[in-house]
């Protein structure tokens, strides 16, 4: 949109769109009236007609769309509209009519996730938004006067953005362990909308408002039984469900044979009954280590399904690391992300649509570190003696058997409350030492303030992972990789009722008797064996730290020594080479995510920059 209102040039827009093909192989198409061009790529997964052409206009002709995601209540909201003669079945067509009656709080009617844009002829007026949780992306850039937008950052240089990094965000990242944590990215000028936001484009003038915020969301639960929780967490996930699978392409399940899989997996065989043609889906790295096949196959056992397995090996990371980052456009945690990529590679058309168990650890409390933050709400609320209740009850589970190593436990989670920086099981994922000071100096700056707006410390960790430091990453992971191959990926525990059933609960009911996402396991334990409901939460193991000091340790070493690592000016090199042969002649290294960071942060330079 040219802000000058100037004519937009039509070869600019072709040339974006042709950029996303990836994302739309199905079809395509572009709008332009003036100062404004909205262009698509199309994977269709509702009215697969050409009636679900895209961008699309209305009826009367002075609304068109350019609509990337799913409203999955898209029946419900066609009854509250009325009468109207729709000429699709597709959700598109039903967003236009809601803009049509609703306006701007259309948004609130929405149950899906989904970025658009949306060009409104009679007030001149762009309106773009973006799902509550930021499943599907919406980056945009003002240069010269032109506001610039896309579903992938890969579109706009294209347009004549330079790609430029931005050292704020590098250093968030190195120094702190973030990113996805706020609008900004890891290229200068280029931001992203937040999740739960839309913007509003008129006479030149742009206006980013929230429409939906947590906090204000929640309900009274406190009074409710187990039983009664139990129920209305079943009753919601089978209505996500439920809606998620509307859909004219085949549908699937990637299972790790965690508690989240298991609950969709029980709640899609309540929906369905025993269909065959319903699959899981998983990735094995071919070692004992870290072999989780059996856990995936007790699961598609119990119900009878049919289970695919897709093996990554260290040469296939090397084969298809170029592929992944050129996808991912930005940093990324590390080779799981890779397997991911291969699954999303090898699956042929007999499957389009994935439902994934995304958000589950978030909503739930499911995390190592979350439960320092537990211990401290049962301190406050309950008093110190039920809290070391709660600490034993927890160590007898994971085989904490010294007093020393439950407080060894109890500081590292704590230290993940006050400052961040940790994975999962609480350790360290960040290295300082071998940061170039200058840098470090050049862009000194508090600490992100991320937002707590809870009595209760355990929701105010959850919040911060959910929003900003844990979850905005993986699904930033999960659309690109899926959409490199024209995949959809669905998340029903992000659906935002049961986001703000889940908050609503009392902590107690997330960590109980030392077990955590205790609502979510009483609620299936009568629907799901042993082994998928009620063993201790297990990080999904991948053999990142043993690869990097073996099979790709040349590959690291390669990266680390050359030239250009040499010359960025964020790292001393001859520090980190130190630092990675320690690594290496470590037995049991704790964890590899530093390393990881270096090396991801060179092949974005190559890929983007340089």
């Amino acid at each position: 949109m040219n802000l000058k209102k100037k004519e937009v040039r039509p070869e600019i827009i072709r040339m974006m769109t042709k950029k996303l093909a990836h994302r739309g192989p199905n079809d395509e198409g572009i709008f332009i009236d003036g100062n404004v061009a909205l262009g698509h790529r199309r994977l269709s997964i509702l009215d697969l007609s050409s009636a679900g052409h895209q961008p699309m206009e209305n009826e009367k002709g002075n609304l068109v769309i350019t609509f990337n995601g799913e409203i999955y209540n898209y029946i419900e909201i066609k009854k509250q509209l009325g009468k109207y003669a729709y000429r699709s079945k597709s959700d598109t067509e039903v967003i236009l009519r809601a803009y049509e009656k609703w306006g701007e709080k259309c948004l609130e009617e929405f149950n899906g996730i989904f970025s658009f844009a949306l060009w409104d002829k009679k007030k001149k007026q762009f309106f773009a938004a973006r799902d509550r949780l930021g499943v599907k992306p919406f980056y945009y850039v003002i240069q010269n006067g032109v506001f610039y937008f896309a579903s992938e950052i890969k579109a706009l240089p294209v347009a004549g953005i330079p790609a430029e990094p931005n050292d704020k965000i590098i250093y968030d990242y190195l120094a702190r362990g973030y990113y996805e944590h706020s609008e900004e990215t890891f290229f200068k000028d280029i931001k992203q909308l937040m999740p739960g936001y839309y913007l509003i484009c008129k006479n030149g003038d742009i206006k980013i408002e929230r429409y939906w915020y947590l906090p204000e969301k929640l309900i009274d639960l406190s009074k409710l039984t187990d039983e009664e929780i139990g129920q209305r967490y079943r009753d919601l996930v089978k209505r996500s469900v439920s809606i998620q699978m509307r859909s004219d392409v085949p549908i699937g399940i990637n299972a790790s044979g965690g508690l989240d899989c298991s609950i969709l997996t029980a709640a899609v065989h309540d929906i369905l009954g025993s269909q065959k043609n319903f699959f899981l889906y998983s990735w094995v790295y071919g070692e004992k280590k870290y072999d989780e096949t059996p856990y995936v196959k007790k699961l598609a056992e119990q119900f009878g399904w049919q289970v695919k397995f897709f093996k990554l090996t260290p040469q296939l990371v090397l084969d298809l690391l170029p592929k992944v980052v050129e996808h991912e456009e930005q940093p990324f945690p590390g080779i799981s992300v890779v397997a991911r990529h291969n699954l999303y590679r090898e699956i042929n058309s007999e499957t389009i649509v994935f439902l994934e168990g995304h958000g589950g650890d978030e909503i739930g409390g499911g995390y190592e570190y979350y439960f320092s933050s537990f211990i401290l709400d049962i301190i406050k609320t309950f008093g110190p003696e039920k809290a070391l209740a709660e600490l034993r009850a927890y160590a007898a589970s994971h085989d904490l058997k010294t007093d020393g190593e439950i407080m060894k436990f109890f500081t590292r989670g704590l230290a993940s409350f006050l400052q961040g920086g940790t994975s999962a099981d609480a350790s360290s994922f960040i290295n300082t030492q071998s940061l170039n000071k200058k840098f470090l100096i050049s862009q000194k700056k508090q600490p992100p303030e991320f937002e707590r707006p809870f009595e209760s410390f355990l929701s105010n960790m959850q919040y911060r992972d959910l929003g900003w430091t844990k979850l905005p990453r993986v699904l930033r992971s999960v659309d690109r990789n899926s959409m490199a191959y024209g995949k959809e990926v669905r998340v029903p525990f992000l659906d935002h009722e049961i986001v703000e059933f889940a908050f609503s609960l009392p902590f107690i009911q997330k960590i109980r008797n030392g077990e955590q996402r205790f609502f979510m396991r009483e609620a299936f334990r009568k629907k799901l064996n042993y082994y998928n409901v009620s063993l201790p939460k297990r990080a999904v193991p991948d053999p990142q730290k043993d690869w990097l000091r073996k099979e790709l340790r040349p590959w690291a070493e390669e990266i680390l020594s050359s030239r250009s690592f040499g010359r960025r000016g964020y790292i001393y090199q001859k520090m980190a080479l130190l630092d990675y042969k320690r690594f290496c002649a470590s037995r049991e290294p704790i964890n590899s995510f530093y390393i990881w960071q270096w090396l991801n942060l060179e092949l974005w330079f190559r890929a983007f920059i340089d």
